[in-house]
């Protein structure tokens, strides 16, 4: 074999080489492709079904566990990563933690009120602000302490404890008569009421009853439910995180 045979040799083979190393690295792009794509479909997920897996652990376990594999951080490794306020702040519940939990707070629950006649319960509220600031570990007594600074700057009507014991934010001022405070503690024990659920624990008549859901229904606070396998109730969407921590 003459030295050009051998010259030649070696060109086809680091030609080979080359073409093999350009074809790893489009198969690697194409992998890392896959992976953005897949943690992108993960992420969407989450967001979507979040607030039901949330409630399901065997499924957030499972999720868990894809994250990991795409290299998202798990629900675990989040609450490590949670920060919380400094002594001070905590204290007087000033300062840039709570004011930035302030703003937090008015926009999920002044979107939530227009739903819920103007009404929250403190524990759904709770629940809705950890799921937006899932990098901050948020507990009722802080969410307090964020909605006395709005209520000091005008910006909600305050907080009220029901005669059930729920603790209810009015986002809107809300004026309620005393059967319609009434109901709503009897609607923060399930976050649903029927008529006669009403009449029996009252001892109200049935107009007087009926009459009083009807104006929780037309003020947005009660939606009607004329369901023939469970019958007819009054579901309160202020109440819904309430059950999910009983």
């Amino acid at each position: 074999m003459g030295l050009h045979e051998i010259e030649k040799q070696i060109k086809m083979k680091s030609a080979f080489q080359r073409k093999r190393v350009e074809l790893m690295m489009e198969e690697l792009k194409g992998m890392l492709n896959t992976v953005k794509e897949l943690r992108k479909r993960v992420e969407e997920f989450e967001e979507e079904y979040g607030d039901l897996i949330i409630e399901l652990p065997e499924y957030q376990r499972k999720l868990d566990a894809i994250k990991a594999e795409v290299g998202l951080p798990t629900t675990e490794e989040l609450t490590i990563k949670k920060k919380k306020p400094g002594i001070i702040e905590r204290l007087t519940g000033k300062g840039k933690f709570y004011e930035e939990l302030s703003m937090k707070i008015l926009d999920i629950a002044t979107k939530t009120a227009k739903e819920t006649g103007g009404i929250i319960s403190l524990a759904d509220l709770t629940l809705k602000v950890n799921r937006v600031m899932r990098d901050v570990s948020i507990s009722p007594v802080d969410v307090v302490k964020a909605l006395k600074n709005l209520e000091e700057a005008g910006l909600i009507s305050g907080i009220r404890k029901l005669k059930s014991g729920v603790k209810i934010v009015e986002v809107f001022p809300v004026e309620l008569t005393k059967d319609q405070n009434e109901i709503l503690s009897l609607a923060s024990k399930k976050g649903w009421v029927t008529l006669e659920n009403v009449m029996i624990e009252t001892k109200w008549s049935r107009e007087r009853a009926m009459r009083a859901l009807k104006s929780l229904e037309e003020a947005g606070i009660a939606i009607y439910d004329p369901s023939y396998t469970k019958g007819s109730r009054w579901y309160f969407p202020s109440f819904a995180g309430e059950q999910k921590t009983k």
